[in-house]
């Protein structure tokens, strides 16, 4: 082997094979090697071995003249551990909800079909319930800019993993804003398509008619590469769906961004000023800038952990929390055994109201293409968290728990580091099925920015 192995870029990993610089044996090499230097990070639930990994690559190797048809060739991945692997125990971040998969969700067969190498799976906030990655017996998964803040959650794993430059890309799962919050506090690319483009199928559910399979990775161009392969029919999930025929990819020109009486920052100035420099860089670019009302959006956001939606958490998990209430971290538990408090009345009421909520944005989608907000509002420290678990969490979902409510894709990409030295991620929203244009527009943002690329550990 010679040259430096760069894990962080699919593009760039794949000229070093094409090149003969190193083969897929190489890089499992490294990937272990860094894993080993990176310690007790708490990133991971479980991991393949090195020699599950090497026979892998071995494999992969012999397949060498078949790469171009490959295009996820040689590349090293995780999976959030609410996903199904075959053969593999899945815990969904509780060790006494453990069970071993059948097969592998339909997501990451696609992308091991598209030659991807598994690494394993990665640590999260119990059930997909909560953002701040401090919810898990498996531990807190440290911040690789200061560990004393929390790394975002539910995804947190998988955020951690592709920030400190441990895989190329990571799957989470996003159904209040788990694959943008982590996204924004670890600096890096949190990719949620259209609810039903990626398949949801050997996921453990958590509101199986929100959740979302979504994509972290160091760069846009990367999140997209495994979005294209990830994206297909499923007919083993109910919820699946298919892109619409259109004549042309949907360009976003028009940017609604939140009025003054909108901004809610919690105190915190400096990401204040970070959002409304942001909104100066996408005038230098050459965007459209237009203030929204936000409200309606805020009302559909409140609505998610206050509503009835909980009861899906239930339908989930909700009879083994039941059975083994001391498996479950206290706060988890009792968010998901709120539901009990909501009817079948008030379900439809909520279920009325996000539709007139669905119409009153209509107002905004007929002035703008896409919406540009801070992905949170500001950060805490572990010790905030778990003195205030529900308070905090509420806080940091403001921009986020309104957009598979309201049928809306996303992108969370970084925009500038505050003055203690973390990073604040911004995310542009746009419509159902406008995937394409905010992953354009979310690309040109984050070009902008003088920080683009810093890996923490390796690059």
């Amino acid at each position: 082997m010679s040259g430096k192995i760069v894990i962080t870029n699919i593009a760039r990993l794949q000229e070093g094979y094409s090149a003969g610089r190193y083969t897929p044996l190489d890089v499992i090499e490294e990937v272990v090697h860094r894993i080993e230097a990176a310690g007790d990070d708490h990133v991971w639930i479980l991991r393949r071995s090195r020699e599950e990994m090497t026979q892998r690559a071995a494999e992969l190797d012999k397949q060498h003249a078949a790469m171009a048809k490959l295009p996820l060739y040689g590349v090293p991945f995780a999976v959030k551990d609410n996903m199904d692997v075959e053969g593999l125990p899945t815990t969904a971040g509780c060790p006494n909800y453990s069970y071993v998969a059948k097969r592998t969700a339909t997501v990451v067969q696609r992308l091991l079909d598209a030659g991807g190498i598994l690494v394993g799976k990665t640590n999260l906030d119990q059930f997909a319930t909560g953002l701040t990655g401090a919810r898990s017996p498996y531990g807190v998964p440290k911040n690789p800019y200061d560990k004393s803040y929390i790394p975002g959650g539910s995804s947190s794993g998988s955020a951690v993993a592709v920030a400190c430059g441990l895989v190329t890309f990571a799957l989470g799962t996003d159904t209040a804003g788990s694959g943008r919050v982590p996204a924004g506090f670890n600096n890096v690319v949190g990719l949620k398509p259209t609810r039903g483009l990626l398949s949801i199928s050997g996921i453990v559910p958590a509101c199986r008619s929100l959740d979302c399979v979504a994509i972290f990775a160091m760069n846009v161009n990367c999140a997209k590469t495994v979005m294209d392969v990830a994206t297909w029919p499923d007919a083993t999930d109910a919820f699946s769906r298919e892109f619409p025929p259109q004549s042309k990819a949907p360009v976003i020109r028009k940017i609604g961004i939140l009025r003054s009486a909108d901004r809610q920052f919690y105190g915190d100035d400096g990401a204040a000023a970070i959002y409304q420099n942001g909104v100066e860089r996408l005038k230098r670019l050459g965007f459209d800038c237009q203030d929204i009302d936000f409200g309606p959006f805020r009302e559909a956001a409140e609505m998610l952990y206050n509503g009835p939606w909980m009861a899906e958490r239930d339908v989930a998990v909700g009879d083994f929390i039941r059975r083994k209430p001391e498996s479950v971290v206290e706060v988890t538990r009792h968010a998901i055994m709120s539901a009990s408090k909501f009817s079948a009345a008030d379900a439809f009421k909520a279920f009325y109201r996000i539709k007139e909520l669905r119409v009153a944005t209509n107002a905004t989608w007929s002035k703008v293409d896409a919406m540009f907000v801070p992905t949170t509002p500001t950060i805490y420290r572990v010790d905030e968290v778990l003195k205030d678990p529900a308070a905090t969490n509420g806080r940091l979902s403001h921009y986020t728990n309104f957009v598979n409510l309201l049928d809306l894709c996303a992108i969370a990409v970084p925009s500038a580091f505050s003055t203690n030295g973390l990073p604040v991620g911004a995310t542009l929203i746009a419509p159902a099925f406008c995937d394409q244009g905010v992953i354009v527009a979310g690309q040109t943002y984050m070009a902008a920015a003088e920080h683009q690329g810093r890996v923490v550990a390796a690059a």
